[in-house]
């Protein structure tokens, strides 16, 4: 394979497992609220279910010797399969059971896609197709955010939005799917392996990994209610679903931008992500309106993808044996860890403070005490 087809590959993978997988429950939130009855806390921990589900993905990824090219095939098809039984159930347990699992599936086409992918690009020296693919996240986001917007306009209700996106995951699963076949990680001495499950992890590391996790709990709060925000700002209309696009528009631009940069400006790339993308979470806090869930939209959409990528690089850069798969693990369990507290938290300070305002603070502030510890780490 060339390293185009690996890159439209993973996005492809990408836009089914995590613009579908993980984000189509953003749009589709308000619109459960008001055609099932789901309450603001009800959706927090539903987000939390798939959130947790992330988290032990992520877990699991770390120790797995799968093939990787096999859970990534399994990550597509449930990811379709549990899209498509969300529209299929109306009882919270088993919607909490299924966004549960759609997190794993997630989490691990992430994962073993992204180690995948990365090891293919660099053999191939295709690097540069790196932004290319990691957009599939963006592409998704916009892919089923608009799907949601044309829906719900044409008076569909969730039950049957949800429908829609899992038949249209399991298509996309299906075309993807020979991308995948017969490719597999190619075999590493065990004492390799071995130093890579130890040597790497110094302190520099682990500020990498808890940094991570900062950027899970900054993130996830616009990412899980800013379509809500937008409506509280706006009303309810078809306006107001057309901020969640944004989103994805933003999150594809970025990691095509961030593809071209040098070797030497990946890592200020890197750290300058987490202050731009406090600034358009604290956004909405400051000046609330249309402009600021804009703003929020563009920067959080963008620097989202940007640190996915550019961290999965600085991961990969790391990984002393060229084995990126366990480091690549452990930050994104840091990330959900981070996001499993993000949508519960700002759940609870709505109830209490009315607003959104105390958790985008906290939020923000976070994000920069990310950034400031990674600056104050010496370049390698």
């Amino acid at each position: 394979m060339t390293p185009a087809r690996f890159a439209f590959a993973f996005l492809a993978t990408l836009a089914v497992a995590m613009g579908v997988g993980r984000f189509a429950f953003t749009p589709l939130l308000p619109i459960m609220q008001a055609d099932a009855g789901l309450s603001l806390t009800g959706g927090s921990w539903l987000a939390f279910a798939n959130y947790l589900g992330y988290l032990v993905g992520a877990l699991s990824a770390v120790w797995l010797h799968a093939p990787a090219h096999r859970m990534v095939r399994a990550g597509l098809v449930a990811t379709g399969v549990l899209t498509l039984a969300m529209g299929l159930v109306n009882a919270f347990a088993l919607w909490w059971l299924l966004r549960f699992l759609g997190g794993v599936a997630s989490a691990w086409a992430l994962v073993f896609g992204s180690a995948w992918l990365l090891a293919r690009l660099a053999a191939a020296g295709g690097d540069r197709w790196s932004g290319v693919a990691f957009s599939g996240v963006g592409v998704g986001v916009v892919g089923s955010g608009a799907i949601c917007a044309a829906l719900a306009a044409a008076s569909f209700n969730s039950q049957q939005i949800w429908i829609a996106l899992g038949l249209a995951s399991l298509a996309a699963a299906a075309i993807v799917w020979p991308a995948y076949e017969g490719v597999r990680v190619a075999a590493q001495n065990p004492e390799t392996v071995a130093a890579d499950r130890t040597a790497h992890w110094d302190f520099r590391t682990w500020v990498l990994i808890v940094a991570y996790g900062s950027f899970g709990f900054g993130y996830i709060i616009p990412g899980t209610f800013l379509p809500v925000m937008a409506r509280d700002a706006l009303g309810a209309g078809f306006a107001s679903t057309l901020y969640w696009p944004l989103f994805g528009v933003a999150a594809a631009a970025s990691t095509v931008l961030c593809s071209r940069l040098g070797p030497g400006r990946e890592r200020p790339a890197f750290i300058g992500s987490f202050f731009a993308q406090a600034a358009g979470v604290v956004a909405p806090a400051i000046a609330p309106g249309a402009a600021s869930i804009v703003l929020a939209n563009l920067l959080v959409g963008a620097t989202a993808m940007s640190i996915t990528m550019l961290g999965m690089k600085q991961a990969r850069l790391r990984a002393r044996s060229g084995n990126a798969a366990p480091l690549m693990g452990a930050m994104t369990a840091s990330f959900g860890i981070g996001q499993l507290s993000g949508p519960v938290f700002a759940g609870y300070a709505v109830e209490w403070a009315g607003s959104f305002t105390p958790a985008l603070w906290c939020a923000a502030l976070l994000l920069a005490i990310a950034g400031i510890a990674l600056a104050m780490q010496r370049d390698q």
